[in-house]
This record gives C-alpha cells, structure tokens and sequence, in this order.
C-alpha cells in the first residue's frame, strides 16, 4: 500500500536511522494487537523506544506490564516504507484487515502513531469512544479535556 506524503515525512523524521541509511527505507514498528482488533497502529521509532522506556519503568511481573509488553512487543512486527512510499504488509496483516488487491486504505492519524483500517469497517474501538462521547450529552465538546492536559497530572 502507498503511505500519503505527508505521513512518510512523519516516519522519515521519527526513524533516527533514515538520514545515514543509503537504502532511503524508513523503519517502522505496526503493533496488530489482539484477534478483536480491526486495525493496525503505526508507530514511528522514536515513539516505539519512548513506549518501551515507559514500559521498562512499570513494576516487573505485574499485569500491566506483562500485558503492554505483550500488545507491543509480543503482537507487533518491523516493517519499512520503500523509496517509492510504498509499505507491504505481511499477509498474515492483509488476512486481519481484510485487504483485497485494490483495497483503498484508511490512514488516520491517533497522535503519536497512525491507525490503519479496512474503509467498510471502523475500528471497534471508535464505538467505544462514540458511546463515551454521547455520555457527556451534545454539548459537550472534547477539547474541553484539554485545559487538565495542560496543567499536568494532579495539578488541577
């Protein structure tokens, strides 16, 4: 599949070794998760290392650790964008997605990585955050979340 401009510039920056690499392949981590998942998450090497140092700082044998490791070590691959800007991605991923030759792709951008997914199916985890919305009534505006954001943890 083709990855849009735009995004390959973003993976191109998070990827400490693209400027001395001579090939001009991007290195990427996609983190497929479990069987539920309708979608892949890509994430540059920058955030992927930043993830595993926060990883590394979680208490060693409990649930949540074990459970993280597992989503982003344990069911994740390395992948690279060609010069051409195209990403391949393993059948047993094509399989997951649902991806047919000629399948258009939907790139969504999630922040600090990029969710991928089949264009007639949303992630099973925007109904979950479509339900939350609709909790806070139609009024409620999101953004409203980021005043907390920006006077840190435990500082409201």
């Amino acid at each position: 599949m083709s990855v849009p401009a735009r995004l390959r510039r973003v993976f191109d920056a998070g990827d400490p070794g693209f400027s001395s690499s001579s090939a001009g392949r991007t290195q990427l981590v996609a983190v497929y998760g479990p069987d539920w998942w309708n979608w892949i998450e890509l994430y540059t090497i920058d955030a992927i290392e930043e993830i595993d140092a926060q990883i590394d700082r979680l208490t060693r044998g409990s649930q949540e650790r074990r459970w993280l490791e597992l989503l982003m070590n344990g069911q994740s691959t390395d992948l690279e964008i060609d010069r051409e800007g195209r990403l391949v991605l393993p059948q047993k991923l094509r399989e997951k997605l649902r991806f047919s030759e000629g399948t258009e792709t939907i790139f969504e951008s999630r922040g600090d990585y990029i969710q991928v997914y089949h264009p007639d199916e949303r992630p099973k985890d925007v109904a979950a955050l479509e339900d939350f919305a609709a909790s806070k009534g139609p009024e409620f505006d999101p953004r409203a979340f980021l005043d907390a954001a920006a006077s840190g943890p435990g500082e409201d």
